[in-house]
């Protein structure tokens, strides 16, 4: 579960502003008339990607619905899976030149693409009002841009945090991570938990780059990537986060391998936080509300990253797009379909803030009611650490591969295969070598 981090980024969350949307009955805006949204026309099949878990799923196949019943014309083939299968699945489509017409794209990969000519550019769909951003911040329309030309529209925007259920701490007579923790405060409170009888939290070692490694580089006054494409990090910062990970792993205060490899790709609901195994757990703010649904006993809470001792704040705003594959056969079509899904009611009404606040300032105001406690306590986590939020840059040219080389050094790690100095090492002479 993109990419996601520029100066423009900050003004992302300015969405508040009213005005009305034409359409039929609470529909989208003018580009569906303009875009031959009266359902007449030839019969055309789009394809149309996203990840995401099961309730997710539930979610975008009934917008899809709504988006077929107003354009029976229109077909949309449904394809998904979780994060990591998704951009495995992208990756070989792309290179296959059969990728689905609309993808879920992500701020952390779009450059990738983009600069790989695999997406679209929307300019001439947005100036031709195919697709609508009139109500859209011009930060947030920015943020869908790579070198000046816009490749994304976006879907919604939220920033991440680390989850924990009160009630459990109350149970095992813990006390509740202080908003204002350290990362040797989130030691000591994992290995306070594993003493409980609960792992403190999941290996989060390696994986993804982002969120959690870089907020820790940002911490320490680096990022992941320079504005040029190079590696912003220094060797002996990325050697103080395995360390942490390692020395918690050899005191059994995280899982060991085998177990964080098991549940490695599972689906939300069945996860290691979900399922009673872990006390705490990193997720995007917009996710909270599907997380409280998996839990009978206890409203869940958030909480901010911890920090780095006398260090840098590492907030900074992610978000969810959409974008039209290069080679789609049917950028029209495709290009209603984005704009009927970030712009109409129908939409937004079952979307709400599913992958955070919505880029349409209009329809941000508009799902404001709609919201259940839980969405609107990540609407409110949200606003109160976004001033805090710093630009960041965005993933060059080759990411895909340098991520790649960052999970698979910290796998070695986890399986006593290499030293942390040596996969530190390891990693990062292949990472500048794929980025020179």
């Amino acid at each position: 579960m993109v990419n996601k981090y520029r100066s423009l980024f900050i003004s992302l969350i300015s969405v508040v502003l009213l005005i009305a949307v034409a359409g039929c009955s609470g529909g989208s805006g003018e580009s569906a008339s303009k875009s031959g949204g009266d359902g007449e026309g030839k019969k055309v099949e789009i394809r149309f990607a996203w990840w995401g878990d099961t309730k997710r799923h539930e979610i975008y196949n009934s917008i899809v619905d709504r988006f077929e019943e107003k354009h029976p014309n229109i077909k949309v083939k449904r394809e998904f899976g979780g994060w990591p299968e998704y951009w495995e699945k992208m990756a070989t489509q792309i290179a296959g030149g059969n990728a689905p017409d609309v993808v879920s794209m992500h701020q952390f990969y779009v450059s990738d693409y983009a600069r790989r000519n695999s997406l679209l550019n929307l300019d001439e769909l947005v100036k031709s009002g195919d697709i609508n951003q009139d109500q859209f911040d011009e930060a947030t329309v920015d943020s869908g841009k790579v070198d000046g030309k816009i490749y994304m529209i976006a879907k919604g925007i939220t920033m991440s945090g680390w989850a924990y259920n009160p009630a459990l701490f109350d149970k095992l007579g813990v006390s509740y991570p202080d908003p204002n923790w350290t990362w040797e405060d989130f030691g000591k409170k994992v290995e306070e938990l594993k003493a409980k009888g609960i792992w403190g939290t999941q290996d989060f070692s390696g994986g993804q780059l982002q969120p959690n490694f870089r907020y820790y580089a940002r911490q320490n006054g680096q990022d992941l990537f320079t504005e040029d494409g190079k590696l912003g990090f220094e060797k002996e910062t990325l050697i103080k986060w395995w360390s942490m990970w390692d020395d918690l792993r050899k005191k059994e205060a995280i899982p060991d391998g085998a177990t964080s490899t098991e549940y490695e790709s599972a689906p939300l609901e069945q996860n290691m936080f979900v399922t009673g195994k872990t006390a705490m757990h990193q997720i995007p703010a917009n996710q909270l509300h599907l997380y409280q649904e998996q839990f009978k006993e206890g409203e869940l809470e958030l909480v901010p990253y911890p920090n780095v001792k006398d260090g840098e704040n590492g907030e900074y705003i992610e978000g969810a797009y959409l974008s039209i594959t290069q080679k789609s056969k049917h950028p029209k079509e495709a290009a209603m379909f984005i704009d009927f899904f970030v712009n109409a009611k129908e939409s937004l009404e079952l979307f709400k803030v599913e992958q955070g606040s919505p880029g349409s300032a209009e329809m941000a105001e508009f799902v404001k009611p709609l919201l259940s406690a839980p969405q609107q306590k990540a609407v409110d986590f949200i606003q109160e650490v976004v001033p805090d939020a710093r630009p960041a840059a965005y993933a060059p040219l080759g990411v895909n591969e340098v991520e790649q080389a960052f999970k698979d050094n910290a796998s070695a790690i986890i399986f006593g295969q290499l030293s942390v100095e040596e996969a530190a090492d390891k990693f990062m002479k292949t990472a500048e070598g794929i980025l020179k």
